[in-house]
Protein backbone atom coordinates (compact mmCIF):
# COMPACT_ATOMS: atom_id res chain seq x y z
CA UNK A 1 0.00 0.00 0.00
CA UNK A 2 1.42 3.44 -0.89
CA UNK A 3 2.62 5.60 1.95
CA UNK A 4 0.11 8.21 3.11
CA UNK A 5 1.50 11.61 2.14
CA UNK A 6 0.06 15.09 2.28
CA UNK A 7 0.01 17.44 -0.71
CA UNK A 8 3.72 18.31 -0.30
CA UNK A 9 4.90 14.73 0.07
CA UNK A 10 5.22 14.78 3.87
CA UNK A 11 4.37 11.77 5.98
CA UNK A 12 1.17 11.51 7.96
CA UNK A 13 1.84 8.74 10.47
CA UNK A 14 4.59 7.16 12.56
CA UNK A 15 4.25 3.96 10.53
CA UNK A 16 5.03 5.90 7.37
CA UNK A 17 8.19 7.28 8.94
CA UNK A 18 9.49 3.78 9.66
CA UNK A 19 9.55 2.96 5.94
CA UNK A 20 12.32 5.50 5.43
CA UNK A 21 14.93 3.67 7.48
CA UNK A 22 16.66 0.32 7.24
CA UNK A 23 18.77 -1.15 10.03
CA UNK A 24 20.70 -3.94 8.26
CA UNK A 25 23.09 -4.45 11.18
CA UNK A 26 21.38 -3.42 14.46
CA UNK A 27 23.90 -2.43 17.12
CA UNK A 28 21.99 -1.41 20.27
CA UNK A 29 25.24 -0.82 22.17
CA UNK A 30 26.78 1.44 19.53
CA UNK A 31 27.35 4.95 20.80
CA UNK A 32 26.74 6.63 17.44
CA UNK A 33 24.45 6.14 14.44
CA UNK A 34 25.51 6.91 10.89
CA UNK A 35 22.65 7.80 8.54
CA UNK A 36 23.53 7.10 4.89
CA UNK A 37 21.66 9.10 2.21
CA UNK A 38 21.79 7.87 -1.39
CA UNK A 39 22.39 9.71 -4.66
CA UNK A 40 19.80 10.81 -7.22
CA UNK A 41 18.28 7.89 -9.10
CA UNK A 42 19.79 5.47 -6.61
CA UNK A 43 18.73 3.62 -3.47
CA UNK A 44 20.19 2.23 -0.28
CA UNK A 45 21.83 -0.46 -2.44
CA UNK A 46 24.74 1.89 -3.10
CA UNK A 47 25.72 1.39 0.56
CA UNK A 48 25.09 -2.35 0.59
CA UNK A 49 28.57 -3.27 1.89
CA UNK A 50 28.92 -0.49 4.45
CA UNK A 51 27.10 -2.22 7.32
CA UNK A 52 29.70 -5.00 7.23
CA UNK A 53 32.72 -2.70 6.99
CA UNK A 54 31.98 -0.04 9.60
CA UNK A 55 33.38 -0.50 13.11
CA UNK A 56 31.21 -2.01 15.85
CA UNK A 57 30.85 1.32 17.62
CA UNK A 58 28.88 2.78 14.72
CA UNK A 59 25.35 1.66 13.85
CA UNK A 60 24.64 2.13 10.11
CA UNK A 61 21.16 3.35 9.14
CA UNK A 62 20.21 3.33 5.45
CA UNK A 63 17.82 6.10 4.42
CA UNK A 64 15.47 5.18 1.57
CA UNK A 65 13.52 7.91 -0.20
CA UNK A 66 10.11 6.96 -1.63
CA UNK A 67 9.66 5.82 -5.22
CA UNK A 68 12.44 3.23 -5.48
CA UNK A 69 13.46 -0.31 -4.50
CA UNK A 70 11.16 -1.51 -1.71
CA UNK A 71 9.22 1.77 -1.94
CA UNK A 72 8.73 1.63 -5.71
CA UNK A 73 4.93 1.88 -5.41
CA UNK A 74 5.16 5.22 -3.59
CA UNK A 75 5.18 8.65 -5.19
CA UNK A 76 8.66 10.23 -5.20
CA UNK A 77 9.20 13.58 -3.51
CA UNK A 78 10.07 16.29 -6.03
CA UNK A 79 10.74 19.35 -3.86
CA UNK A 80 13.87 19.95 -1.80
CA UNK A 81 12.31 21.59 1.24
CA UNK A 82 9.65 18.88 1.48
CA UNK A 83 12.35 16.20 1.36
CA UNK A 84 14.38 17.87 4.13
CA UNK A 85 11.28 18.36 6.28
CA UNK A 86 10.38 14.69 5.86
CA UNK A 87 13.90 13.60 6.77
CA UNK A 88 13.85 15.86 9.81
CA UNK A 89 10.62 14.24 10.94
CA UNK A 90 12.14 10.79 10.49
CA UNK A 91 15.26 11.73 12.43
CA UNK A 92 13.17 13.10 15.26
CA UNK A 93 12.13 9.53 16.06
CA UNK A 94 15.71 8.30 16.24
CA UNK A 95 17.69 11.09 17.90
CA UNK A 96 18.13 9.21 21.16
CA UNK A 97 21.89 8.99 20.72
CA UNK A 98 24.63 10.91 18.91
CA UNK A 99 24.52 10.59 15.13
CA UNK A 100 26.36 11.56 11.96
CA UNK A 101 25.15 12.07 8.40
CA UNK A 102 26.78 10.83 5.19
CA UNK A 103 25.30 11.76 1.84
CA UNK A 104 26.51 11.32 -1.70
CA UNK A 105 25.59 13.75 -4.49
CA UNK A 106 21.89 14.54 -3.95
CA UNK A 107 22.17 12.75 -0.62
CA UNK A 108 24.90 15.19 0.42
CA UNK A 109 22.70 18.15 -0.44
CA UNK A 110 19.87 16.68 1.62
CA UNK A 111 22.17 15.89 4.54
CA UNK A 112 23.44 19.47 4.49
CA UNK A 113 19.90 20.85 4.54
CA UNK A 114 18.93 18.49 7.33
CA UNK A 115 21.89 19.53 9.49
CA UNK A 116 21.17 23.23 8.83
CA UNK A 117 17.48 22.80 9.66
CA UNK A 118 18.20 21.07 12.95
CA UNK A 119 20.77 23.68 13.92
CA UNK A 120 18.34 26.51 13.14
CA UNK A 121 15.68 24.85 15.32
CA UNK A 122 18.21 24.29 18.13
CA UNK A 123 17.67 20.51 18.07
CA UNK A 124 20.37 17.89 18.44
CA UNK A 125 22.68 18.46 15.52
CA UNK A 126 24.90 15.82 13.91
CA UNK A 127 28.21 15.01 15.52
CA UNK A 128 29.64 15.14 11.99
CA UNK A 129 28.50 15.70 8.41
CA UNK A 130 30.08 13.96 5.42
CA UNK A 131 29.30 15.48 2.01
CA UNK A 132 30.47 13.31 -0.86
CA UNK A 133 30.51 14.00 -4.59
CA UNK A 134 28.68 17.30 -4.22
CA UNK A 135 29.60 20.86 -5.15
CA UNK A 136 29.21 23.55 -2.50
CA UNK A 137 25.67 24.91 -1.94
CA UNK A 138 26.35 28.11 -3.89
CA UNK A 139 27.36 26.31 -7.07
CA UNK A 140 25.21 26.83 -10.16
CA UNK A 141 25.61 23.19 -11.12
CA UNK A 142 23.21 22.12 -8.37
CA UNK A 143 20.21 23.77 -9.99
CA UNK A 144 20.88 22.75 -13.60
CA UNK A 145 17.52 21.81 -15.20
CA UNK A 146 18.49 18.19 -15.77
CA UNK A 147 14.94 16.92 -15.18
CA UNK A 148 13.94 18.55 -18.48
CA UNK A 149 16.37 16.51 -20.57
CA UNK A 150 14.90 13.97 -22.94
CA UNK A 151 15.28 10.26 -22.23
CA UNK A 152 18.28 9.78 -24.51
CA UNK A 153 20.22 12.56 -22.84
CA UNK A 154 19.44 11.24 -19.36
CA UNK A 155 20.60 7.76 -20.30
CA UNK A 156 23.77 9.20 -21.86
CA UNK A 157 24.43 11.04 -18.61
CA UNK A 158 24.07 7.82 -16.63
CA UNK A 159 26.54 6.09 -18.91
CA UNK A 160 29.01 8.95 -18.60
CA UNK A 161 28.84 8.98 -14.81
CA UNK A 162 29.46 5.26 -14.66
CA UNK A 163 27.14 4.74 -11.71
CA UNK A 164 24.76 2.40 -13.50
CA UNK A 165 25.38 -1.13 -14.71
CA UNK A 166 25.54 -0.94 -18.55
CA UNK A 167 23.51 -4.16 -18.68
CA UNK A 168 20.70 -2.37 -16.88
CA UNK A 169 20.74 0.50 -19.37
CA UNK A 170 20.50 -2.02 -22.20
CA UNK A 171 17.10 -3.23 -20.97
CA UNK A 172 14.30 -0.80 -22.00
CA UNK A 173 11.98 -2.04 -19.26
CA UNK A 174 14.54 -1.22 -16.58
CA UNK A 175 15.28 2.18 -18.09
CA UNK A 176 11.55 2.91 -17.92
CA UNK A 177 11.73 2.27 -14.17
CA UNK A 178 14.84 4.38 -13.66
CA UNK A 179 14.03 7.58 -15.52
CA UNK A 180 10.92 8.72 -13.57
CA UNK A 181 12.85 8.30 -10.32
CA UNK A 182 15.81 10.16 -11.77
CA UNK A 183 13.67 13.05 -13.01
CA UNK A 184 11.97 13.36 -9.62
CA UNK A 185 15.32 13.44 -7.83
CA UNK A 186 16.69 16.01 -10.24
CA UNK A 187 13.65 18.18 -9.48
CA UNK A 188 14.56 17.95 -5.80
CA UNK A 189 18.03 19.32 -6.60
CA UNK A 190 16.69 21.99 -8.95
CA UNK A 191 14.39 23.32 -6.21
CA UNK A 192 17.27 23.71 -3.75
CA UNK A 193 17.55 27.15 -2.20
CA UNK A 194 20.66 27.81 -0.08
CA UNK A 195 19.89 28.55 3.58
CA UNK A 196 20.37 32.01 5.08
CA UNK A 197 23.62 33.64 6.04
CA UNK A 198 24.24 31.45 9.10
CA UNK A 199 27.14 29.06 8.60
CA UNK A 200 26.92 25.44 9.64
CA UNK A 201 28.35 24.74 13.10
CA UNK A 202 28.50 20.99 12.51
CA UNK A 203 32.00 19.74 11.60
CA UNK A 204 32.17 18.74 7.94
CA UNK A 205 34.27 16.40 5.85
CA UNK A 206 34.11 16.84 2.06
CA UNK A 207 34.91 13.86 -0.17
CA UNK A 208 35.49 13.88 -3.92
CA UNK A 209 36.81 11.82 -6.81
CA UNK A 210 39.94 12.89 -8.63
CA UNK A 211 38.31 12.17 -12.02
CA UNK A 212 34.94 13.74 -11.22
CA UNK A 213 34.00 16.98 -12.98
CA UNK A 214 33.45 18.62 -9.59
CA UNK A 215 36.75 20.45 -9.22
CA UNK A 216 38.91 20.54 -6.09
CA UNK A 217 38.16 24.28 -5.86
CA UNK A 218 34.41 23.54 -5.74
CA UNK A 219 35.00 21.04 -2.95
CA UNK A 220 37.17 23.46 -0.97
CA UNK A 221 34.48 26.14 -1.35
CA UNK A 222 32.38 24.26 1.21
CA UNK A 223 34.46 26.31 3.66
CA UNK A 224 32.27 29.30 2.78
CA UNK A 225 29.30 27.50 4.32
CA UNK A 226 30.81 26.23 7.56
CA UNK A 227 32.07 27.78 10.79
CA UNK A 228 34.93 25.31 11.10
CA UNK A 229 37.20 24.69 8.09
CA UNK A 230 36.11 21.38 6.56
CA UNK A 231 38.44 18.50 5.96
CA UNK A 232 38.70 17.72 2.23
CA UNK A 233 39.61 14.20 1.11
CA UNK A 234 40.14 13.09 -2.49
CA UNK A 235 39.98 9.53 -3.78
CA UNK A 236 40.78 7.93 -7.13
CA UNK A 237 37.76 7.61 -9.38
CA UNK A 238 34.93 9.54 -10.96
CA UNK A 239 31.62 10.70 -9.55
CA UNK A 240 30.93 7.33 -7.94
CA UNK A 241 34.42 6.83 -6.54
CA UNK A 242 32.93 5.48 -3.31
CA UNK A 243 31.48 2.48 -5.16
CA UNK A 244 34.74 1.67 -6.94
CA UNK A 245 38.22 0.68 -5.89
CA UNK A 246 38.30 3.52 -3.34
CA UNK A 247 35.41 2.11 -1.32
CA UNK A 248 37.54 0.71 1.50
CA UNK A 249 39.56 3.93 1.74
CA UNK A 250 36.36 6.01 1.88
CA UNK A 251 34.89 3.86 4.65
CA UNK A 252 38.18 3.96 6.55
CA UNK A 253 38.17 7.76 6.36
CA UNK A 254 34.61 7.84 7.71
CA UNK A 255 35.44 5.34 10.46
CA UNK A 256 38.59 7.21 11.54
CA UNK A 257 36.71 10.52 11.61
CA UNK A 258 33.87 9.10 13.68
CA UNK A 259 36.39 7.48 16.03
CA UNK A 260 37.61 10.97 16.88
CA UNK A 261 34.13 12.21 17.78
CA UNK A 262 33.19 9.22 19.93
CA UNK A 263 33.94 8.95 23.63
CA UNK A 264 37.21 7.36 24.80
CA UNK A 265 35.29 4.26 25.86
CA UNK A 266 34.14 3.63 22.29
CA UNK A 267 37.30 4.71 20.48
CA UNK A 268 39.53 2.23 18.78
CA UNK A 269 36.75 -0.05 17.56
CA UNK A 270 38.35 -2.49 15.20
CA UNK A 271 37.91 -1.53 11.54
CA UNK A 272 37.17 -4.40 9.18
CA UNK A 273 38.00 -4.25 5.48
CA UNK A 274 36.37 -7.56 4.65
CA UNK A 275 32.61 -7.78 4.38
CA UNK A 276 30.95 -10.45 6.52
CA UNK A 277 27.65 -10.21 4.66
CA UNK A 278 26.24 -9.89 1.15
CA UNK A 279 28.47 -8.14 -1.38
CA UNK A 280 25.94 -7.97 -4.18
CA UNK A 281 22.44 -6.63 -4.67
CA UNK A 282 19.75 -7.45 -7.17
CA UNK A 283 19.69 -5.59 -10.49
CA UNK A 284 16.29 -4.15 -9.67
CA UNK A 285 17.48 -2.86 -6.28
CA UNK A 286 20.61 -1.16 -7.58
CA UNK A 287 19.05 0.12 -10.81
CA UNK A 288 20.85 3.43 -10.92
CA UNK A 289 23.21 5.81 -9.28
CA UNK A 290 23.17 9.28 -10.73
CA UNK A 291 24.85 12.64 -10.55
CA UNK A 292 24.37 16.08 -9.09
Amino acid sequence: MPTALDSRGLMTSRGDRASWLRFPSPRPDAELRLYLLHAAGSSTAMYRTWPYLLPAGVEPVLVQLPGRAGRIAETPITEYTAAVEALDEVLGDHADRPYALFGHSMGALLAFGLAARREAADRRRPAHLFVSGCAHPGSDRIRRPSSQHDDARLVAGLREMGGTDPEVLAVPELVELILPILRADYRVCESFVPPGTARLETPVTVLGGTEDDISPAELRAWADWTVHPPEVASFPGGHFFLNGTAESAVIRTVADTLDRVQSPVQRGSRFSTKASGPSTASRLDILSCSQL
